[in-house]
């Protein structure tokens, strides 16, 4: 069950995704687990193997949980259109400018490159310069 920890990639996903649930396979991520595992032991005697992977479980497991979710979440939503994206009707076309740049904030996010409360502030930001964009394209149109 793909359960996202982090309160902002949650709202994230649930303004992007509109509640549609994300293909992901809890099964693809405990394997991957159990791989990462195997490889941080295997650099360990046999009679240590067992201790180690309690150790890489107690002091990773959480860690690798919240990158696997950002790194799934960041994968699936950047494939989806805003529903008032411009360019909707055009299954055809790449994503519009804003959705670009939220893509670069949400991947700069996931990456821990920014904080919540910058994307935030970011995201904030790109919509006040959108809509000051607009106004200013209805008023040339205007006259």
């Amino acid at each position: 069950m793909f359960i996202v920890d982090d309160p902002m990639l949650a709202l994230i996903m649930r303004f992007v995704s509109k509640g549609e649930a994300l293909d992901v396979s809890d099964q693809e991520f405990l394997q991957r687990q159990v791989v990462a595992i195997g490889e941080h032991v295997a650099q360990f005697p046999e009679e240590e193997k067992a201790q180690r992977a309690m150790e890489w479980i107690g002091d990773h497991a959480e860690q690798y949980r919240k990158e696997w979710q950002r790194n799934v979440a960041t994968q699936q939503l950047s494939n989806k259109r805003c529903p008032d994206c411009p360019l909707i009707a055009n299954e055809s076309a790449s994503h519009c400018e804003i959705h670009e740049h939220w893509l670069r904030l949400l991947k700069n996010y996931a990456s821990n490159d920014i904080n919540s409360s910058t994307y935030v502030e970011d995201a904030l930001r790109l919509l006040e310069e959108h809509k000051a964009r607009l106004q200013i394209g209805t008023k040339q149109a205007a006259n």
